[in-house]
């Protein structure tokens, strides 16, 4: 059975007909399908997708340093330098050095990064809504529990 215009008069969606055979071919559409609508939410701000994930993680936690972002986002210390240098000169991440080390430079938010993090936040996670439309909670605690079990193992495995 083929689901070409001259059998049915109508195609399927390009995404219906991707083949997901491998976890890698999964891993990647649905990468996809979520970075492309919070791409355009921060993109319209100026902000690159990493640049609003690293303002994401100030969300929870209140100050970082360039290091621990850099364990913590896919990306090198001299990229994270960068990123913060450029949303120090955009008024969204403040730096401080503590009285007893310093050497070490403390990274916050701004008032106006949280205000803009909690908004592209907002915004993501609508999008993210929308993604989900029509999948029971039940369903998406049960690919939340697939995803960790998966990074279990592969941390075990660089490990080794």
């Amino acid at each position: 059975m083929t689901d070409s215009r001259e059998d049915t008069g109508q195609s399927r969606p390009r995404h219906e007909q991707v083949p997901l055979h491998s976890l890698g071919q999964c891993a990647a559409a649905l990468l996809n399908a979520v970075s492309r609508g919070a791409n355009r939410e921060v993109a319209s701000h100026g902000l690159t997708s990493m640049e609003f994930a690293l303002i994401r993680l100030f969300l929870t936690d209140e100050e970082w340093t360039a290091t621990e972002l850099s364990q913590v986002l896919p990306v090198e210390v001299s990229a994270i330098s960068r990123m913060v240098n450029k949303l120090v000169e955009r008024g969204l991440l403040s730096r401080r050095r503590p009285k007893n080390d310093r050497r070490i430079v403390l990274l916050r938010l701004t008032q106006e990064g949280i205000e803009l993090g909690l908004e592209l936040h907002q915004r993501v996670h609508e999008y993210e809504t929308r993604l989900t439309a029509g999948i029971d909670e039940e369903e998406i605690d049960a690919l939340q529990s697939i995803v960790r079990r998966i990074l279990i193992n592969s941390s075990a495995i660089g490990r080794s």
